[in-house]
């Protein structure tokens, strides 16, 4: 008789402690007003551990590939979705810390495959991924164009 008793207060105790620890302090800003979330949970980009890897495949960070329409993130998943640049800055906010061995770097390539009028809009599209990067304080490895 006694265990049961406690059982409802053990449940009610896990269940709080789970709804405070999976919870976002609400002092956390946004990426618009220029604090990263990332720069509190992810160390510096850490030249040593990736400037060996000269193949796309063997990169461990975020690699987002910059097209005309917006940016694509570019992971094992086949439909990712293409993204404005702001919400691919936000998109890379929430990854988890094991995304990022080497610290707040990731590789940025542009499309290769381009028709008539994609140049500027690339071109756009990847000054403003680079400004709100560098905003967050996430270091760009430029990799060439497949």
């Amino acid at each position: 008789m006694r265990y049961m008793a406690r059982s409802p207060l053990a449940a009610f105790l896990c269940a709080a402690i789970a709804l405070v620890s999976c919870s976002q302090p609400t002092s956390m800003q946004s990426v618009a007003d220029g604090a990263s979330p990332l720069k509190n949970r992810i160390p510096p980009a850490d030249a040593n551990k990736y400037r060996s890897v000269r193949d796309a495949r063997d990169w461990q960070n975020p690699c987002l590939m910059v097209q005309a329409n917006g940016i694509r993130p570019i992971s094992g998943a086949k439909d990712t979705p293409t993204l404005s640049p702001a919400d691919a800055v936000a998109y890379l906010e929430k990854l988890p810390s094991m995304a990022w061995p080497y610290g707040l770097v990731v590789v940025v390539a542009e499309n290769g495959i381009r028709v008539s009028g994609d140049d500027a809009r690339i071109n756009r599209n990847r000054e403003e991924l680079v400004r709100l990067l560098e905003k967050a304080g996430i270091k760009v490895e430029f990799w060439p164009s497949a």
